[in-house]
């Protein structure tokens, strides 16, 4: 804490002041003194700074009414804490309009003891702001020696807050990124915070050395973040300070945030080596590594997992970054559903007990959670059949194959299922085949280059030809062109191919082609081909 009250000083050093000391400016006594000056200059505001005690005789401004009406509120921009003044010597009252003025800006005017030198008032004052000092850093340190031990002696962080509402009078919370609440008043909820809506607070008249917010115009409760590698992983949270003077609770509150820092990252260091003991039992299993029931069911249970008998598996679209606060709402919803979620990053693959899958809809809400809780607009889910502990790893391929599929045969498709795609899976397959693949490209690689020399669309106008049933009509309306130019294409493709496409066995052939065709592209088979 910096200083002295002005009215501490008037209790301590009472001879220091004339017998009725306050001339004007009452309600600015709660100000702080931090240091003495003592100018005779008319432009004095010049030359103090923020905590002053300025000791004057009033002599430069003595005969200057324009000089005295200048001095209150100049002296009141650079947050001096008081005036004193020897009156009965230069001036034999304060004038009229300078105690207005310093009742307005409720600035202090002091009368000095006439019979006490500047240089004793000077030593006696700084004796008591080091006085004052040094028992509010030996209260600080016994008060952050009492939280260090407690975190110490290993208490959980309801007994912390505790401590620390008792050390302050405050009341206090710690609210979590996984919706945690310990709090002195257990009638109080808090939400977690949007970040556009946190603006900075300044414990003093300087920027604070440590992050802290008001939530919105509220400046009863004041937030502190505790982060780990720029992650807000809680708030930590205190109220109760009517006369809203957070300054000489800032070094305590640092403190604290430091202490709570150390005790999450090690909670959360913790936490995460159990989780990659979880995730490494998951993605040998899940990959085909281990596929013995008993030795799977051993392994979980290590793990701490309970396994169903039978999963479907689903495999989300690589996710945009998202934060440890909206990962935990997705862990929540997942474990209060019995779904077993891998996180590798950048997307997820989520194991879904049978039960859950035979619910109506239940993959477009479960789609619905992710978004909503990650705040993606779109997120496509992959999903396989529902596989036994021993062939999970088939589930897993069969998510994947899903998704790569369905964004070929319908883009616009967010919920690919694999037990859905007939004999797609087969093109898919022979877009590996590189012979077959190859023999397949030769089949209408006469529209490849005719496209490529051309700037047509004569392999575009073939797939949607063959999608639409080989309606022209509909052809030319999925493709937005004029009938006529639809026939002229299909007459084209007819004479760089050689074929008829009104033969049934032809479009069967062409159709598997440009499936096939279609699915290298994807992968960016063309490229090697």
């Amino acid at each position: 804490m910096n200083g002295i009250s002005v009215q501490q000083l008037l209790e301590h050093k009472p001879y220091l002041f004339g017998p009725d000391p306050v001339i004007s400016g009452a309600e600015g006594l709660h100000r702080r003194i931090t240091n003495v000056n003592v100018m005779e200059v008319p432009d004095v505001f010049n030359w103090v700074r923020q905590g002053d005690l300025l000791l004057t005789t009033a002599y430069s401004i003595k005969d200057n009414p324009e000089a005295q009406n200048e001095l209150i509120p100049k002296l009141a921009e650079t947050g001096i804490a008081a005036i004193g003044i020897k009156t009965k010597r230069y001036l034999d009252k304060v004038p009229k309009d300078m105690i207005a003025l310093s009742n307005q800006y409720r600035l202090p005017i002091l009368e000095l003891a006439y019979q006490i030198g500047y240089s004793q008032t000077l030593t006696d004052v700084l004796e008591e702001v080091l006085n004052q000092k040094s028992r509010w850093l030996v209260e600080q340190h016994h008060k952050i020696q009492l939280l260090t031990n407690t975190l110490i002696m290993g208490e959980n962080s309801r007994t912390f807050i505790e401590t620390f509402a008792k050390c302050t009078g405050l009341q206090a919370a710690l609210l979590t990124y996984q919706s945690e609440l310990f709090a002195t008043d257990t009638a109080i909820t808090l939400e977690w915070p949007e970040a556009n809506d946190l603006r900075e607070a300044r414990l003093n008249h300087q920027a604070s050395e440590f992050p802290c917010y008001w939530l919105g115009d509220d400046s009863s409760r004041l937030y502190m973040s505790i982060e780990k590698n720029n992650e807000t992983m809680a708030y930590f949270i205190c109220w109760g300070r009517e006369d809203a003077d957070w300054e000489p609770m800032q070094l305590l509150l640092q403190h604290t945030v430091n202490l709570l820092t150390l005790q999450m990252s090690k909670q959360h260091s913790l936490s995460s080596l159990e989780d990659n003991r979880k995730d490494l039992f998951l993605k040998t299993w899940i990959l085909g590594e281990i596929s013995d029931t008993q030795t799977i069911a051993l392994q979980a249970a290590s793990a701490g997992l309970q396994l169903q008998a039978e999963y479907s598996v689903c495999l989300t679209s690589a996710l945009s970054p998202y934060s440890p606060r909206e990962l935990m709402k997705v862990k929540t919803y997942c474990i209060l559903q019995g779904i077993i979620l891998l996180n590798t990053g950048n997307e997820w693959v989520l194991l879904i007990p049978k039960q859950l899958t035979s619910q109506t809809d239940f993959y477009s809400k479960l789609q619905a959670e992710l978004e909503k809780s990650l705040k993606m607009p779109v997120i496509r889910l992959g999903v396989s059949g529902v596989k036994p502990l021993p062939i999970v790893h088939e589930g897993y391929n069969q998510a994947m194959s899903a998704l790569e599929l369905w964004e070929v045969i319908q883009p616009a498709e967010t919920l690919c299922y694999y037990d859905r795609l007939g004999l797609y899976p087969v093109y898919h397959l022979l877009s590996d085949q590189e012979s077959i693949k190859k023999q397949l490209f030769q089949y209408i690689e006469p529209l490849h280059i005719y496209d490529s020399k051309n700037q047509s669309k004569l392999i575009e106008t073939l797939i949607t030809y063959l999608h639409c049933g080989g309606n022209i009509k509909e052809t030319a309306k999925a493709l937005f062109c004029h009938y006529n130019s639809i026939v002229y294409r299909l007459e084209r493709i007819q004479a760089l191919l050689n074929v008829d496409l009104k033969d049934p066995d032809i479009r069967f052939q062409l159709q598997m082609a440009v499936k096939v065709f279609a699915f290298s592209i994807k992968k960016g088979a063309m490229n090697k081909s």
